[in-house]
């Protein structure tokens, strides 16, 4: 590996704007094809558009490729972005020949543009991948989380009122349950938290595009959705979705180790939600049908408690669904919020990330060079 072209605080942008520009601009340098698909809302203007960027370095035809992707929840987009210009500054030289790079940058653009962790129409990208002709029905414990979640007043949720009466459910119902509610994704109510979808939306099609297109031809396949929030401080959690008893599982762990097998103590209740409509499997299963073995996981940089993050989704949803005379500035300070709560500023916490990226990256490169060996 070649040393860093850049300190590591110059791996992190502050806006999605210079994380785009950075991104392309590195893209090139590192010998990369680029790409951009424009996010129908967006202005044709440069400065202000938003759309899925993407590059791709090495043979097309390779049978080996990475694909690592960032902004699948707007707010969490920074530090994949990092990671993503991490690897080009300091791995793209060293790459092996057979093998291809592939990083998506802005899965979900309108949310990375605006803030918010849901696409344009408060859809939980990350929810999204389902059979729509068997959407999971709802449940009397389902709608009364829901309802609690949607309590909201002029200057933003009411997140105090809101984790108490949560508590409540709690007691009644056993906390694990009130937790899957609230994170495992929701079908029903389109104002919600953890809003599903009713359709694919316009991210889902566009990068199933892009998925099917430049996997044809791979035959393993790594990959790695950046994302934010769940586990210790600047600490990575792996969460892995393959059966344990799988191959796939088990090249997880060789490449990761054994916090791969720890993913449950990231959560208070003790045990992972049981998630649904998961991006990571959507493309896990794209490149199944065209013959390839897969290894993947949803790696998350730890930031604060489960309990304060409950009060990030209560912010996305409230900035999403806020009424029509709530004040901007009020909007603009949840914003804030929001951002801290998945991108600290704190630069311990980023020498940290970018310590442990580093190290997820080096892990990565080399189990997918020596993947025969893994199992």
């Amino acid at each position: 590996m070649k040393k860093s072209i850049a300190p590591d605080r110059c791996i992190f942008q502050e806006s999605y704007r210079s994380s785009r520009l950075a991104f392309k601009k590195q893209a090139v340098l590192s010998g990369g094809e680029i790409d951009y698909v424009r996010h129908p809302r967006a202005l044709a203007d440069d400065h202000a558009a938003y759309g899925i960027d993407i590059a791709w370095f090495g043979p097309r035809d390779a049978a080996k490729v990475l694909v690592m992707i960032s902004g699948t929840h707007g707010p969490e987009l920074l530090a994949g972005s990092a990671m993503q210009f991490m690897w080009m500054a300091e791995f793209s030289a060293v790459r092996n020949p057979d093998t291809a790079i592939f990083l998506i940058h802005g899965a979900n653009p309108y949310g990375c543009a605006s803030i918010r962790r849901t696409t344009e129409n408060n859809v939980d990208l990350n929810r999204n991948f389902i059979d729509f002709a068997n959407v999971p029905q709802r449940s009397v414990l389902s709608k009364q989380v829901q309802d609690v979640l949607c309590a909201r007043g002029l200057r933003g949720p009411q997140s105090r009122r809101t984790l108490l009466y949560l508590l409540y459910l709690g007691w009644r119902h056993g906390l694990s349950k009130i937790s899957n509610e609230i994170t495992a994704g929701q079908y029903f109510r389109p104002d919600g938290v953890g809003f599903g979808g009713a359709a694919p939306e316009w991210a889902h099609g566009r990068l199933r595009a892009v998925w099917e297109s430049n996997l044809a031809h791979a035959r393993r396949v790594a990959i790695v959705d950046w994302h934010t929030g769940i586990g210790g401080y600047g600490t990575p959690s792996f969460l892995c979705f393959d059966d344990p008893a799988s191959p796939e599982f088990a090249r997880a762990a060789a490449w990761w180790g054994a916090a791969v097998n720890q993913s449950n103590a990231h959560f208070e209740v003790g045990a992972r939600p049981s998630y649904q409509g998961l991006l990571v499997r959507a493309v896990q299963d794209i490149a199944l049908q065209s013959g390839a073995e897969t290894t993947a996981a949803v790696i998350e940089f730890g930031t604060y408690s489960n309990k304060t993050m409950l009060k990030g989704l209560l912010i996305d949803r409230w900035l999403q669904n806020a009424p029509a005379d709530a004040c901007h500035a009020t909007k603009t300070k949840l914003e804030r919020e929001l951002m801290g709560l998945f991108y600290p500023t704190d630069p311990k916490w980023r020498r940290s990330v970018a310590y442990e990226g580093r190290g997820i990256i080096t892990q990565t490169l080399a189990g997918l060079q020596h993947w025969e060996n893994a199992v």
